[in-house]
């Protein structure tokens, strides 16, 4: 990621324009919305260069979701890049997705998981519900792992109204250790980090 900063011109206002030209997902607003008005904690987690994340949900109309990502400053180069989301003693990602579920989980939460790239499988293998698509759902078949396709946002939307309603996703933390025993998967063996990697490990292997 640092070279990959260094390569690219630090130019903030060339950069910037450049990812606001890639297309976004417009339902993604309305999800979000509907399912925090549930009582759902919706959180952006990212292993990309973190500069266009801010500005991106900002053109959205959803600057005020929380976001774990990687620091950018781009004028610096690589010299700007931090990692104020990575595990501090496993480097191959430069956000630990799995520590985010692990914070969630921890806080008492059920997660869902919505992703589609190759690193999202660190979260995947320990997440309550996973929505797959791309490099994430044939890594998912893969393994074995039970997952649902997506393609938008608004199929999620609709997929949650009703969970709420019937159950499949419990609807307060009253009825979250009843959700568990009925309808939690096994738990998983680690799959990264230090426990079966070792420490200090920057490539996976």
């Amino acid at each position: 990621m640092q070279w990959d900063m260094d390569v690219l011109p630090h130019d903030p206002d060339l950069l910037r324009a450049a990812a606001a030209s890639l297309p976004q997902d417009e339902t993604f607003p309305r999800f979000a919305r509907s399912v925090q008005a549930r009582g759902a904690v919706v959180e952006i987690v990212s292993d990309g260069l973190g500069f266009y994340v801010p500005s991106n949900l900002a053109r959205l109309g959803v600057a005020d979701l929380p976001i774990a990502t990687n620091g950018n400053a781009v004028s610096d180069g690589g010299a700007g890049m931090s990692f104020p989301y990575g595990h501090p003693r496993c480097f191959v990602c430069g956000t630990c997705k799995r520590e985010r579920v692990f914070r969630h989980r921890g806080a008492g939460r059920i997660v869902v998981f919505i992703g589609d790239g190759t690193s999202d499988r660190y979260a995947a293998a320990h997440s309550d519900i996973v929505w797959a698509k791309g490099h994430l759902a044939r890594m998912c078949a893969t393994n074995d792992w039970p997952f649902r396709s997506w393609d938008r946002f608004s199929e999620i939307e609709t997929w949650a109204a009703e969970a709420f309603g019937s159950g499949e996703l419990p609807s307060s933390k009253a009825d979250l250790a009843g959700w568990r025993q009925r309808q939690a998967i096994a738990p998983r063996p680690f799959i990264c980090g230090p426990e079966v990697w070792g420490d200090g490990r920057t490539t996976p292997p």
